[in-house]
Formats: C-alpha cells, sequence, structure tokens
C-alpha cells in the first residue's frame, strides 16, 4: 500500500483520543503490516508523548508536529489540522478518524484515481440524512442554503491525492471553517460541505464500506474495510452501549497499561462479535424519531428511579381509553 495512513490527534492525560488512535493504528498495522502510517499532532499534544502515552504511538512511522496556540480548546486544534492536513503531509494520504478500527487490508484504495474521495453521512442521500435538519442549520451560518443538495459527505475517511487542487481545497476549507467557528458552527462537516459546493463538487463517492458508521451502517459491516464506532457520541443515558468500543472504561484501562486487550483483537478480527448481545434495528421514520428533542427528553425522564413504570401505566391506561374511545 503506498498511500498513507493519517490521523489527526491532539489529546491530553485527561481525554481518551490518544488511546482510541493507538487501538486504530494497532488494527492497521494487524491487518498490513508494512503500511504507512502518519500522525499529524499540535506542539502540546506531542510534548505529552510519554512514558505510556509514547508508547500508543509506536505504530506510527512518522510523527508531524505543528505549532499551535496551546491555549486554544483542544477541538479547535485538532480541526485546525484536520482541515488543512493537505498542506502539511506530502504525499497520498487516506485520512481515518481515530474512534474507528481497521477490519481488513486496504490497499484497494491505491487503484482509487479520483483526487477527493469521502464516504455519504449516514449511508444516506442527503434527503434522507437524520442528521439533515442541523447540516442545513450549519451550513447557512456560512451563507449556504444546501436544502436542495443530493449529498453530504462524511468526513471521518477521506481519501486525498498529493496535487494543487486538493491542497488549495484544503486551504479554503480551512478558511471555511474558521469563518464557521466564528458564527458557532465547531464541526468539520459543514465547512467540508461548502468547500465541496464553491469548489465545483470535487469529492467522488467512495462506497459505504470505507467507513462503515456502526450507527447507521450495519447494513455494511460484514464487508467493511473500516469501522466507525462513533465513540465519542455514545447515548448518555443507556447502561449498555451498542458497540463494546463505546465504553469508555475500555480505553481508560488502556490509558494505564498501554496494552491492547485481546477483547479488542477479536473484534478487529471479527467486528459482530462487539455488537451488544441485544440490538435493535430501525429504518425510516423511526430513525428520524430518535434524533428529536421530543425522543430526548421522553427516553431521560424514563430512566429516571421510579418513573418508568409511572409512565407505562400513564400510556397503559392512556391506550386502553383511546381503544374504547374508537370503539
Amino acid at each position: 500500500m503506498k498511500t498513507k495512513l493519517l490521523y489527526v490527534i491532539v489529546s491530553d492525560e485527561k481525554d481518551i483520543y490518544l488511546e482510541q488512535g493507538y487501538v486504530s493504528m494497532f488494527s492497521a498495522k494487524m491487518q498490513m503490516p508494512e503500511c504507512h502510517i502518519t500522525i499529524l499532532t499540535d506542539e502540546k499534544t506531542y510534548e505529552s508523548f510519554k512514558d505510556v502515552r509514547k508508547e500508543e504511538t509506536k505504530y506510527a512511522d512518522e510523527i508531524i508536529s505543528i505549532p499551535l496556540d496551546p491555549e486554544l480548546p483542544g477541538q479547535k486544534r485538532s480541526r485546525l489540522l484536520k482541515t488543512n492536513a493537505r498542506n502539511y503531509v506530502d504525499g497520498d494520504f487516506l485520512f481515518i478518524d481515530c474512534d474507528t478500527i481497521v477490519v481488513k487490508d486496504l490497499s484497494n484504495i491505491d487503484n482509487e484515481s479520483s483526487s477527493l474521495c469521502a464516504c455519504w453521512d449516514s449511508h444516506s442521500d442527503f434527503a434522507h440524512n437524520p442528521y439533515r435538519y442541523i447540516c442545513i442549520r450549519d451550513t447557512r451560518k456560512l451563507g449556504v442554503d444546501i436544502s436542495k443538495e443530493t449529498v453530504y459527505f462524511n468526513s471521518g475517511v477521506i481519501l486525498v491525492k498529493d496535487n494543487d487542487f486538493t491542497r488549495d481545497f484544503y486551504k479554503r476549507w480551512n478558511e471555511n471553517y474558521l469563518k464557521g467557528y466564528q458564527k458557532g458552527v465547531k464541526m468539520d462537516q459543514p465547512s467540508l460541505e461548502v468547500t465541496n459546493i464553491e469548489s465545483g463538487y470535487p469529492i467522488h463517492k467512495l462506497e459505504h464500506e470505507w467507513n462503515c458508521e456502526l450507527k447507521h451502517g450495519i447494513r455494511y459491516l460484514k464487508d467493511a474495510y473500516i469501522v466507525h464506532y462513533l465513540c465519542t457520541n455514545p447515548s448518555r443515558s443507556n447502561d449498555k452501549q451498542l458497540f463494546l468500543l463505546n465504553e469508555k472504561e475500555i480505553f481508560l484501562d488502556i490509558k494505564k497499561t498501554g496494552k491492547i486487550p485481546t477483547e479488542i483483537i477479536e473484534v478487529i478480527r471479527d467486528p459482530f462479535k462487539g455488537l451488544a448481545e441485544v440490538t435493535h434495528c430501525f429504518a425510516g421514520k423511526e430513525i428520524n424519531f430518535f434524533h428529536t428533542l421530543t425522543y430526548s427528553f421522553f427516553i431521560k425522564q424514563f430512566f429516571k428511579k421510579d418513573r418508568d413504570m409511572a409512565m407505562e401505566r400513564f400510556f397503559s391506561f392512556y391506550s386502553k381509553v383511546k381503544s374504547k374511545l374508537h370503539h
């Protein structure tokens, strides 16, 4: 594989971002021992690579450290590096978010001729994207109405060839990110969408298997190359997460020892083993419901002590009354 794998890591001793990247890099080397891995980081993070944290960078063949204002929030430093990565790193690269595992050899990506490639966000066209409202709201803050767009790309896995066009594209993406940040848009995908539109839609579609967003793409898990388990966005109200690597505690253990546990290695070999024992699948309008404030309100109420049965009794009574009224 001649294309580099690129990880952007901004982290300190209090978070688990380095541990996520460590697991993902381990999984890449497990599938492709000879692959070239580059870490792009900032000086503040680089200085923290000591002791166990140094051990967690051992799978990187190259570490590029960029001077950024250490007083900036970590999230902003991370986005500044990610949105301008093309101008910090030489050679073709496949950017991969840290909250991923590589479950197959990625060498086939070298056969892709397009300069910029990414997968559809949430494995859907934009009309059915469960985050459509948020995407439209955020891009409008950047002065662009995307309500009639058909495609919205996920920035978790991006293939980028090294040429003048992609370097200019990343420069504009970085500028758009900063413009959006000033207006309260802290995510990088809205500015990626705006940059894609402004640049004449150069981003080509990668097949879903290259960025299997587990929350939405279980259909693609069997043939996935990269599993994007979205560890930084777990359900805060649930006692059992969808996937083993959504459990923060497993990364806290790695933080102490610097060792990859056997259970993670088994999940890399067979990602289905990482799924929760009891898992329900939903589609269509039900997915949209799970992204509403209504659902958020009811789920919080349901899990409050002694309120779950009270709510069930209320809705049971309501259903009986409604049934009698209709008959």
